[in-house]
């Protein structure tokens, strides 16, 4: 591999976490190329995407699986939940003070397995879509 071609990735990969850690909605994988294509046309979908994938592999990003099958990603690594609004789909992360073990302390049926891992979503309507609703209310 020529030392251009490191170079090109290494610009890409620092466009492409630039722009990703300025996103607050745990994107998708297609929501960070939207927004890379926007300003770097040049950067291709299947680079996005693999950057994303190592990054999660890696440790250095989480990936979040959700209801909605669509892989988001989050810069925030640490253990944490997630709610998400049933109107626009938007994702915002929940601090608990009932931790993993606490779940898994408190329920049944997981007696006969290896528990590796451990989803929890809250669902709900945001803010955003309360107001929404509250003005067609009014009409």
């Amino acid at each position: 591999m020529s030392i251009m071609k490191e170079k090109r990735n290494t610009i890409q990969k620092e466009i492409v976490f630039d722009i990703f850690n300025s996103m607050t909605n745990h994107p998708s994988a297609g929501m960070v190329y939207d927004a890379v294509h926007a300003k770097y046309p040049g950067i291709s979908r299947a680079t996005v995407y693999r950057l994303l994938a190592e990054a999660a592999d890696d440790g250095r990003i989480l990936r979040v699986k959700l209801s909605d099958a669509l892989d988001r990603y989050d810069f925030t690594v640490k253990r944490h939940y997630h709610i998400v609004c049933r109107e626009c789909g938007a994702v915002a992360d929940v601090e608990t003070e009932f931790p993993r073990e606490d779940v898994l302390r408190h329920t049944t049926g997981c007696e006969n397995f290896s528990v590796e891992e451990c989803h929890l979503e809250f669902l709900g309507v945001c803010e955003k879509c309360q107001n929404k609703n509250e003005k067609l209310k009014m009409y």
